[in-house]
């Protein structure tokens, strides 16, 4: 069933950290209670399923919770995949199918090594503020430089991060990203949800379209780094264009499989990648 598994780090800033993607890469079809039960037992935070096909690749994506709509970081782990197994040109652009549409993907022409996620450009400006609607307890409202809403995500621009809360509550009912600007080079971003700060990369990381724009627009740049701070850090860098914010990060294959066979006590060969 399973070809090839890599276990693959995105946006890595260092050993051990950023996105951790399980990619497993089928020879034919599976039944959705299987590939549910796969992920479950391989306990990734995402484990995408590839499935190559006459013009291009279809990709589920899953955690031990349940299936996901779209990949988010877990897209350039799988075009890192293909791409190191042959299955992909490595300078060519891929677009993967899945569940809510197709993403571009492609080998990033400014991170040497890295892979680009291609999102929907933004708007050039946001909204204008929304007084302090959404804004944490302890956050001083003249501290903030703009708030969107932008999916499941409430965005909070701050002007410096000594502007962030000492003593933060958990958002009621949403999740909230704040950020501010690293000097004149990007910025950084910390993420929160009912239960607290999120200890890993959120896996939709459509958000930073609007993040970038904003940021991009402020600080007059079209090249932003982005420095997630978590208990596993990120680096994403951004590329703004008329047509599109290209998100790049550098891969890292942590191991590669060819697994056994599904039965009682197989336990395939690992290599090191």
């Amino acid at each position: 069933m399973i070809v090839k598994l890599f276990l693959i780090n995105i946006f890595t800033d260092g050993l051990f950290s950023g996105g951790q993607v399980l990619v497993a890469i089928l020879r034919q079809r599976s039944q959705t209670a299987l590939l549910q039960t796969l992920a479950r037992e391989l306990k990734a935070p995402v484990t995408a399923y590839v499935l190559p096909y006459q013009d291009g690749f279809a990709v589920r994506y899953f955690t031990a919770a349940g299936e996901l709509n779209s990949g988010g970081y877990a897209a350039p782990a799988v075009a890192k995949a293909l791409y190191s197994s042959g299955l992909a040109p490595p300078d060519q652009p891929l677009r993967l199918e899945g569940l809510n549409g197709s993403v571009l993907l492609r080998p990033s022409t400014s991170l040497d090594g890295g892979v680009s996620l291609i999102l929907p450009p933004a708007p050039a400006a946001m909204p204008p503020s929304a007084g302090d609607r959404g804004l944490p307890a302890g956050l001083d409202q003249s501290a903030v430089l703009d708030l969107l809403e932008a999916g499941s995500y409430r965005l909070i621009c701050l002007e410096k991060p000594e502007n962030f809360p000492a003593a933060y509550e958990p958002a009621l009912g949403g999740r909230l990203v704040f950020s501010w600007p690293l000097g004149e080079a990007g910025y950084g971003l910390r993420c929160f949800g009912t239960a607290g700060e999120e200890a890993e990369l959120p896996v939709d990381l459509d958000f930073h379209a609007d993040l970038a724009t904003f940021w991009g627009h402020r600080l007059g740049q079209t090249r932003l780094d982005i420095r997630h701070q978590a208990r596993r850090p990120a680096r994403l860098r951004a590329e703004l264009t008329d047509e599109a914010v290209e998100l790049a990060g550098k891969p890292q294959i942590v191991y590669k499989a060819v697994p056994g066979e599904l039965t009682e006590g197989g336990a395939g060969d690992f290599q090191p990648a």
